[in-house]
């Protein structure tokens, strides 16, 4: 009999918190109903400038409409978040409202990690190898790769790469970059990128003549250790300009040409 008791008092504490809790939500949401969106806020949680607050601001109106004195209830935010991830060189936003009226926009913009210029043609891409476009009035502090890109897209072009080849040497581009960036050895000795026609790719390094043959973007640490040996043996050997040109892009071989010839 005391058990039965004890579960009738149990089940009825239960009962009345649901019933409470019902209550207050449906008192939350009547008084939200109340609230209007008086202001926007806008905040990044980066350095980059690729978009600005009145970028934000001016985009949401043209796309969203006026959400200035509409119920805070009302606000979509999941469109919000769509509409300003559509844009290129944002990566994430967030949008929420808070109880004094205001709306809430965080941005995270995709953060470009090597410059790609083919004469008055050019793009970014990040390190995931998404492609993005240049922007009119900022430019990343970003290492430019100039010449025959050999991907073709449009200038307002942003997603992967369209073709599995083009794929495949921006991301050996981007196997380079990073093995630069990770070896104390070679991290900030690289002065120039260019790219013959066919992706092959030729180095300049930072205090020498030479121009190093790289060829396409793959067994990139055996190329360096190529580039490594030339400089710490052969160069050493004959002096300084004796050679204008080092080819490692063929496996396994040094191919240095002189300057007279």
């Amino acid at each position: 009999m005391k058990k039965a008791v004890k579960y009738s008092l149990s089940g009825l504490i239960a009962v009345a918190f649901c019933v409470g809790v019902g209550f207050l939500y449906r008192h939350v949401r009547q008084e939200q109903s109340k609230l209007i969106c008086g202001r926007l806020e806008v905040s990044f949680s980066d350095s980059l400038r690729f978009v600005s607050e009145q970028d934000i601001r001016e985009y949401l109106d043209t796309r969203y409409g006026n959400f200035i004195g509409q119920r805070l209830d009302s606000v979509r935010l999941d469109w919000i978040e769509n509409l300003l991830e559509s844009r290129s060189a944002v990566m994430r936003c967030e949008a929420w409202t808070t109880d004094d009226g205001v709306l809430h926009v965080d941005i995270a913009q995709r953060a470009p990690v090597l410059r790609f210029q083919d004469g008055d043609r050019g793009f970014y891409v990040d390190a995931g190898g998404y492609i993005f476009p240049l922007h009119k009035t900022y430019t990343a502090p970003v290492p430019v790769i100039e010449g025959a890109i050999p991907v073709d897209v449009s200038a307002d072009y942003k997603g992967e790469a369209p073709g599995e080849r083009e794929r495949a040497w921006i991301s050996g581009v981007l196997e380079v970059d990073r093995y630069l960036a990770a070896s104390r050895v070679w991290r900030g000795r690289v002065s120039e990128f260019r790219v013959r026609p066919g992706g092959e790719l030729v180095l300049r390094l930072d205090g020498r003549d030479e121009q190093f043959l790289f060829g396409l973007p793959e067994d990139v640490p055996d190329k360096f250790t190529r580039i490594e040996r030339y400089l710490g043996v052969i160069a050493p050997s004959l002096g300084e300009g004796h050679y204008h040109s080092v080819n490692v892009k063929y496996n396994q071989q040094i191919i240095c040409r002189q300057n007279d010839t």
